[in-house]
């Protein structure tokens, strides 16, 4: 147990902000480091009769009671860090002590870290797991993705996937219709689209990446010439169909030439 000091970056911190892509292979080489790398854990209260920097045997009376992260809604995650630096910034915005000290942190085997934050996830209180919380690794994970990690299964993170990369196109399949879209999809975009004469050979397909995706689902492709602010037409184009959208309930949106 030690002090929160700086540390440098360490390869899982890289696998991990790779993971942030939500394409299964990089989740599985996230899986597939969990075995050399250690999470930290920053302490509410303190472990009475541990000393600082020496290792301490993992027991059933071992109680760690541990800083949970509150989202913007107040929603409260589980906390672990790959290295010390993400914590400088929480601990000056929500005042996090152990015991009115000094931040201390635990450094434990990854996989009993993330074991420890499963068991603490309920989806009532406590709603997910955040790793390197406001860094550039920063990932934020669901009870049932961190379930899949610790059985070494990886999944897709589609919270993480909004647009198919250029080099992921040619792993995309169509897939056939389960039914036509909802009437109230189509015609919502076709509303949306009278109202952005620069968006041109609009197509919706349902299509499936065993890379990337879960289940089958809608991808609407959009021609746009380079001026066009594609950042903003995702957000308009996503939220004037935002509860229209048949299972799995999102929508891939590409834009071409």
């Amino acid at each position: 147990m030690t002090s929160a000091e700086a540390d440098s970056e360490t390869p899982f911190t890289r696998l991990v902000e790779a993971a942030r892509s939500g394409l299964k292979r990089d989740v599985q080489a996230m899986i597939d480091g969990l075995p050399d790398a250690e999470l930290l854990i920053p302490l509410a209260r303190d472990l009475p009769g541990t000393p600082e920097g020496e290792p301490v045997e993992l027991t059933a009376d071992l109680v760690l009671t541990p800083h949970l992260l509150p989202d913007a809604d107040g929603q409260l995650f589980c906390a672990l860090f790959t290295r010390p630096e993400p914590l400088a910034p929480i601990i000056a915005a929500l005042g996090w002590t152990t015991e009115d000290q000094e931040l201390k942190i635990c450094s434990f085997p990854a996989r009993v870290a993330l074991q420890m934050a499963h068991d603490a996830i309920d989806e009532t209180e406590v709603f997910g797991l955040v790793i390197d919380a406001g860094a550039d690794s920063e990932l934020c994970l669901q009870r049932r993705e961190l379930g899949s990690l610790l059985t070494g299964r990886a999944l897709p993170l589609v919270g993480y996937v909004e647009n198919i990369p250029a080099d992921e196109r040619e792993r995309t399949l169509l897939a056939e219709p389960a039914e036509p879209p909802p009437e109230a999809l189509v015609n919502a975009l076709d509303l949306w689209l009278a109202g952005h004469p620069e968006v041109f050979d609009p197509k919706l397909e349902r299509t499936f990446n065993p890379d990337r995706d879960l289940e089958p689902h809608l991808t609407l492709t959009l021609g746009v010439d380079d001026k066009v602010d594609r950042a903003e037409l995702f957000r308009s184009v996503t939220a004037a169909l935002d509860g229209k959208l048949p299972p799995p309930g999102y929508l891939d949106v590409l834009f071409v030439p």
